[in-house]
């Protein structure tokens, strides 16, 4: 009867210690394959738009941090970071730190869908002082760890 209760103790310690360490789907390592940011003028641009742009997002369990370079040159075009909340589909980074905003604490919401090892995160962008967007992202990320 000790082996079964012991046995029931482990099972259950075990169960309580994967369901609060488990990742949600956005820890981890991810590259951008492809971006779109959308202009209310209608302008579209397109990113990566060469061989030669790469941009990293690293997601831990409360923190992202994001770059992009130019690998021919290793100029940096931009980076950021903060932290993030993710719940059901919605992905909510508050920017501590970026290097194109002088607002810190800056909100922007994407929604959220998975595709094996893409994440595709749209939403609109706004800009400081402004109510509606000034653009729309759709950006796809492959899980790269």
């Amino acid at each position: 009867m000790k082996n079964i209760y012991l046995l029931l103790t482990v099972i259950l310690f075990l169960l309580v210690c994967s369901s609060c360490c488990k990742k949600n789907q956005v820890e981890g390592t991810w590259e951008l394959v492809s971006a779109q940011w959308i202009f209310a003028d209608t302008d579209t641009a397109e990113f990566p738009n060469s061989d030669h742009d790469r941009e990293v997002k690293m997601i831990g369990k409360t923190h992202v941090l994001f770059i992009r370079q130019d690998t021919t040159n290793n100029d940096l075009f931009f980076s950021g970071g903060g932290t993030y909340t993710f719940e059901g589909n919605k992905y909510i980074e508050t920017l501590e730190f970026a290097d194109w905003i002088t607002d810190i604490g800056t909100t922007l919401t994407y929604e959220c869908q998975f595709e094996d090892d893409m994440w595709i995160m749209t939403g609109p962008v706004l800009e400081e002082g402004e109510e509606d967007p000034g653009w729309q992202l759709h950006e796809e990320w492959r899980k790269i760890e």
